[in-house]
């Protein structure tokens, strides 16, 4: 399995948004194309974190579904989930265009009866919006937890956690301490537990809002 780089997928993301986001400098741009950028940066950044945390998981799989495990392999994965869950690059993007589209979505251009429907979709992102980034603060800011003993409570952070308790113990090519958790059986947990609703939400509310802005400039 391909090794998993945190820091370019982060730089990648940030490129790409930096891209969509290039027109603002004009001074033609207008609240509408403000809009459609933001939502189509928070549909991207939204995806590429998804990936990320997923691919996370599926190399820790990948690493101890082999014979031996691998010292380098556990501590080279451990530094990319460390930078997942530190990296606040992302989640600041987010929060700052959660507030510029309820801004928008409160605006006075929206209080003519024939953006209801907009107006109501902008807001209606804003609960998704905030559940999502309420998770990636609660990754990237509490204090590390311990291995959880019921699997509704594993997600990336508890899985970094048994895997650096792993590292500890493991200094060659062998087997794991058989008192530990399995990380395969953890890592599927975290994968179930993931609530992919925020996503899907997001998605969809997006898009909605998206053809409404198109519908409009017809």
């Amino acid at each position: 399995m391909v090794s998993i780089a945190i820091d370019v997928g982060i730089a990648n993301t940030l490129h790409a948004i930096d891209e969509i986001m290039v027109r603002h400098e004009s001074e033609e741009v207008t609240v509408w194309d403000s809009l459609g950028d933001q939502l189509q940066a928070v549909l991207l950044t939204v995806g590429d974190l998804d990936r990320m945390y997923f691919a996370l998981l599926a190399e820790i799989e990948d690493i101890f579904e082999q014979p031996e495990l691998s010292p380098g392999r556990i501590n080279e994965v451990i530094g990319q989930a460390r930078q997942y869950c530190a990296d606040e690059q992302l989640t600041l993007r987010l929060v700052e265009w959660r507030g510029a589209i309820q801004a928008t979505a409160f605006n006075e251009t929206l209080k003519h009866r024939r953006y209801r429907d907009l107006a109501s979709t902008l807001r209606s992102i804003d609960d998704p919006l905030e559940r999502y980034i309420a998770r990636l603060w609660r990754l990237q800011t509490e204090n590390a937890p311990e291995v959880p003993a019921e699997n509704k409570l594993w997600d990336l952070r508890t899985v970094l956690v048994l895997l650096t308790l792993i590292s500890d113990r493991v200094t060659g090519p062998g087997a794991m301490d058989k008192a530990l958790p399995s990380p395969r059986k953890a890592c599927e947990e975290a994968i179930r537990n993931y609530n992919r609703a925020l996503s899907l939400a997001l998605a969809q509310l997006i898009g909605h809002a998206r053809q409404d802005l198109a519908m409009d400039r017809l």
